[in-house]
């Protein structure tokens, strides 16, 4: 359980170490959901950039004219053309991607995820946005190695400003702030209480953002 102390510390730490101003970036947001499950499957335990990257370009030349962007490709799309080429196709030609997940090629986690989202009438992004939370949750963490860190990012993908990913840079940071690692729960309510407490002096910050500054910061350190 996360004490005030420990809130204080962290933000503390964040005000020392990281660079905050009113104007917060962050990366251009998807507008494909099938673009998010991607990013979201391969992205973990994995070096985000190049990995990740290049599977997201390499997916997008084939099927997105290039423009990973594009709003104009839903779940029964990915489905239909992974279940065309085949998986060992789309990931050896297509994504040029053998890694695994939980012992399955992340490819497979990717499409068991959009049959599960699809099972309970999600398609798009908006109908991501519009659905019942705990049903969504239900969905993912029912797929073979997705976890807490999954959940919250495919939600911090889809646009919700109140999550963070619990992954090994954010609780690196942690350690380091405290002395001691949390639980991914712990990791959520520290994000917010600091966040809180931080948008006294930077008003345009959000969990996610928060949550992206320390990624971007120790990612690049490794």
């Amino acid at each position: 359980m996360i004490k005030s102390e420990d809130i204080v510390k962290f933000t503390n730490f964040c005000k020392e170490n990281f660079d905050f101003t009113d104007d917060i970036s962050e990366q251009k947001e998807y507008k494909s959901l099938a673009v998010c499950v991607l990013d979201c499957v391969f992205s973990l335990r994995a070096i985000y950039n190049p990995t990740c990257i290049n599977v997201i370009n390499r997916f997008s030349e084939k099927f997105l004219n290039g423009n990973k962007y594009s709003e104009n490709y839903s779940l029964k799309n990915f489905i239909e053309d992974y279940d065309s080429v085949g998986e060992i196709k789309f990931r050896s030609e297509i994504l040029r991607n053998n890694q695994m997940l939980s012992g399955r090629h992340k490819t497979e986690v990717c499409y068991d995820l959009s049959k599960n989202l699809l099972k309970i009438n999600i398609n798009t992004l908006e109908d991501f946005r519009k659905a019942e939370t705990e049903a969504v949750e239900r969905e993912i963490r029912s797929v073979r190695g997705l976890k807490d860190a999954a959940v919250n990012y495919m939600f911090m993908l889809a646009g919700d400003p109140s999550r963070c990913k619990p992954d090994t840079h954010i609780h690196h940071c942690i350690r380091d702030a405290l002395g001691y690692d949390i639980s991914n729960d712990d990791c959520q309510t520290l994000f917010t209480e600091t966040t809180k407490l931080l948008k006294k002096d930077y008003q345009s910050l959000t969990v996610r953002k928060l949550d992206y500054i320390v990624w971007q910061s120790y990612s690049s350190d490794n």
